[in-house]
């Protein structure tokens, strides 16, 4: 079984509630300054926020655990801020890519991006919002293409 983990301090609650909320605080902002207060207005803005979170772009991925005894994958993250999930991927399902991706009006960041077939599970970034160190990330796309090779067989 082999392990790569984000270290601990990389997403520590208050980050994770600054990081995500940020954007809430700031359309909050926006609505107040162009709109005033219109409880319509906030309530549509907090549950399409809450959507956005939702979407398995926004997983914080904190663990992957290969496991070659039952030939899965096993994703550990949080959602939500506050809730940990799991997911496990069989081998015979796991995609892995690697590519340069744009999030939002920044530049684009190398991002590996793990599939269920063809469902997106999860990304882990070099860059930006909860980033991976690159050493770990390469080594996560060469288990990740080994495992493919061997599917591929």
């Amino acid at each position: 079984m082999e392990n790569f983990e984000l270290s601990p301090s990389n997403y520590p609650l208050e980050k994770r509630i600054r990081k995500e909320l940020s954007l809430l605080g700031l359309l909050v902002i926006i609505l107040l300054f162009f709109v005033g207060l219109n409880l319509v207005y906030f309530t549509a803005v907090f549950f399409m926020y809450i959507l956005l979170l939702l979407l398995k772009r926004n997983r914080i991925i904190i663990k992957l655990k290969f496991d070659n005894e039952n030939k899965e994958l096993i994703l550990s993250y949080y959602y939500l801020i506050f809730f940990k999930g799991k997911e496990r991927i069989p081998y015979s399902k796991l995609i892995g890519k690697l590519s340069m991706k744009r999030f939002g009006f920044g530049a684009a960041t190398e991002t590996l991006e793990i599939f269920k077939g063809k469902i997106l599970s999860g990304e882990i970034r070099k860059d930006g919002k909860w980033k991976w160190p690159k050493k770990q990330i390469k080594q996560i796309s060469q288990k990740l293409s080994e495992i493919d090779k061997n599917n591929s067989h």
